[in-house]
């Protein structure tokens, strides 16, 4: 990595002085390439840009993609299924994408536990933006549990969630098409656990995705909502007979 620099101690240097800026001042905002394009080789277009080492080696991104399972640790869809590449090598598709944007974390640029598989649209949609409080690790605790998805596969912050909100705006997972697939999936289960819902012997964990598959933390949390409203309305029925019944 620091050989693909002309001077990775100069680099180093600005960097660290880079990120001791406001983290929302004008110069942070503006990018570290503005900042220091002394210490950052040029790019096909000439223009100082961070050497692409995470690119330079498929290795790194197939581990990269091993570790949302082939999913976009963001969307959860599916971005990294193996197909033909150049030459006939096997390349697997999605970014790499910086959680702490390279533009604005420069000392990060590098940092394994930085980067996660991205696909297209919320790694376009983030891009170089960071708001004060951060966003929601897709690896920290229980992030699926901080957003509600509908069955219609729309998708918002719980609230009070900063963090959860800004997800959901600067990755737009609340984008048309992606909202479309998210809900086909959900009310595909749904349709399957509905039928089973109050039979005897028949319990919730039986119902869930067990596995990481495509937006299974939307459909195993439509999952327990169904289950929860299912095991309620019998009950409320049951009632409603022995009144009758006076």
């Amino acid at each position: 990595m620091d050989a693909a620099f002309p001077d990775a101690a100069a680099f180093w240097k600005k960097a660290k002085a880079f990120e001791k800026l406001a983290e929302q001042g004008a110069k942070r905002k503006k990018g570290f390439a503005r900042y220091a394009p002394e210490v950052l080789p040029s790019g096909d277009k000439g223009k100082p840009e961070f050497p692409p080492v995470w690119r330079a080696d498929e290795r790194v991104r197939v581990g990269i993609a091993g570790m949302s399972h082939g999913f976009c640790a963001y969307c959860q869809s599916p971005v990294s299924s193996n197909h033909p590449g150049a030459k006939g090598e096997e390349k697997p598709p999605g970014q790499v994408e910086h959680f702490r944007p390279k533009a604005r974390f420069p000392a990060q640029a590098y940092a394994w536990d930085n980067y996660f598989l991205a696909c297209m649209g919320c790694n376009g949609a983030k891009h170089d933006k960071w708001p004060a409080g951060g966003y929601v690790r897709p690896d920290k605790g229980d992030p699926g549990s901080r957003f509600v998805f509908a069955e219609n596969g729309e998708v918002e912050a719980r609230d009070g969630d900063e963090q959860a909100r800004c997800t959901v705006e600067d990755f737009d997972l609340a984008r048309h098409w992606l909202t479309q697939h998210r809900g086909t999936a959900i009310q595909s289960h749904l349709d399957f656990v509905k039928k089973l819902i109050g039979r005897p012997g028949i319990r919730l964990q039986e119902m869930l995705l067990t596995r990481p598959v495509a937006f299974s933390e939307a459909i195993n949390q439509n999952v327990r909502r169904a289950w929860a409203d299912g095991r309620q309305k019998p009950r409320k029925a049951s009632r409603e007979r022995r009144r009758r019944g006076r």
